[in-house]
């Protein structure tokens, strides 16, 4: 009934508003042929002649002794055929072989426990709502988050609502990755991080403009520990991809590193930026990273040889506590002005705490932390027997 190129032949064919299924049987002991519906989802599977019988709800029930569902489940085009061909020893093994790739790419694995799918099998025939109460003893269950099951949840309640949200995030995704000039499989790598958005295994988007700067700059994610830090299922996107934004996600930690923030604006701004990044795609990363070292030792050599994202926060954080006053950890964070201010305080002290936390006094005598502790201070020096009189 089917062309030759697929493996498994089906029983027969039917349509049902205006859907064609091969059906295929799959025969248990006790429930005898249990027939499994694979949508036609191209004509041109079809041999020319092939009888396609009409069928509705009613006739469907009489001819299989089964309920129609709707039965989207399996295309046949996603039967393997040809050079894809597989030890099948049914149709049954083919639907197997597919669900196990959903749950894995998909970040569905709940689709793989049977004691869930027992249970929602129970809500459908019941028709009494399932909770997540009501899977607190399965394995799938105990193993993931509440924001993965509150997903599967509202799956189950609305496939449709799902669908098209996962839809939309491929289409914002997807337009991120072209955004950066991205080349290789964009559309699947789209795909994985939508399904993985959505089915909250991954939290937020940034998790997911995270593992993008990845897997975009692979000389960056080395940087970082290798590929390790991506989940299992976007490791295979490791160096399939090529772009002008490969490096520079490795350039601007490096300029971060050593020379802080506002530089790194800085370069960008003057476009130097690109050029460093051009440098490093092309695997001059430790030409940059000395000239960088040179660049810090120059403005900073009261701490030469270090970087400035190891020195930096320490003063940084002590010159926010003498300004705003603040004690133990508690820290406010410097605004960009300050920080300009900060930096060149350190110089001007030459790494020397005491200088500079006279220099942080002056510069900022008019601040509330300034004050307060000039005051404090006077209060202190004032005799017990005056005190009185305040």
């Amino acid at each position: 009934m089917l062309t030759n190129q697929f493996i498994f032949q089906p029983e027969r064919l039917i349509e049902i508003d205006g859907t064609i299924y091969a059906v295929f049987f799959d025969t248990d002991e006790e429930l005898g042929d249990f027939p499994i519906l694979a949508k036609v989802d191209s004509k041109s599977f079809i041999q020319t002649g092939a009888n396609i019988e009409q069928m509705d709800d009613q006739k469907f029930v009489q001819t299989f002794g089964y309920v129609f569902r709707g039965h989207e489940d399996l295309l046949v085009s996603e039967i393997q055929t040809g050079a894809e061909q597989k030890d099948y020893r049914s149709i049954m093994d083919v639907q197997e072989n597919l669900l196990e790739q959903r749950a894995t790419e998909n970040g569905m694995q709940w689709l793989l426990d049977g004691d869930v799918q027992a249970a929602f099998l129970a809500a459908t025939l019941t028709g009494v709502p399932i909770s997540t109460d009501d899977l607190a003893d399965t394995e799938w269950y105990q193993s993931t988050t509440e924001e993965q099951r509150d997903y599967m949840v509202r799956y189950y309640a609305d496939p449709n609502a799902i669908e098209e949200e996962i839809a939309q995030n491929i289409i914002n995704i997807r337009e991120t990755l072209l955004s950066k000039d991205m080349k290789g499989p964009v559309n699947e790598l789209a795909k994985a991080l939508a399904y993985g958005l959505t089915t909250k295994t991954f939290k937020t988007i940034e998790e997911v403009d995270m593992y993008i700067d990845f897997i975009d700059d692979s000389t960056y994610l080395d940087l970082l520990g290798g590929p390790d830090l991506l989940p299992d299922n976007l490791q295979k996107f490791v160096g399939k991809f090529t772009g002008v934004n490969a490096g520079q996600a490795t350039t601007a930690n490096l300029i971060t590193s050593k020379l802080g923030a506002s530089a790194l604006e800085s370069y960008k701004q003057s476009g130097e930026f690109v050029k460093m990044a051009a440098q490093v795609k092309a695997g001059n990363e430790a030409g940059i990273r000395a000239e960088l070292q040179q660049i810090h030792d120059t403005l900073y050599p009261s701490f030469a040889g270090s970087s400035w994202s190891t020195w930096n926060p320490q003063y940084s954080n002590r010159a926010s506590k003498l300004i705003n006053g603040t004690s133990g950890n508690q820290i406010v964070s410097l605004t960009n002005e300050q920080q300009e201010e900060v930096n060149q305080l350190i110089i001007d002290a030459g790494g020397n705490f005491q200088e500079f936390d006279k220099l942080v006094r002056a510069k900022y005598i008019n601040s509330p932390g300034v004050k307060n502790a000039f005051l404090n201070d006077i209060a202190r020096k004032i005799p017990q027997s005056y005190s009185g009189v305040f």
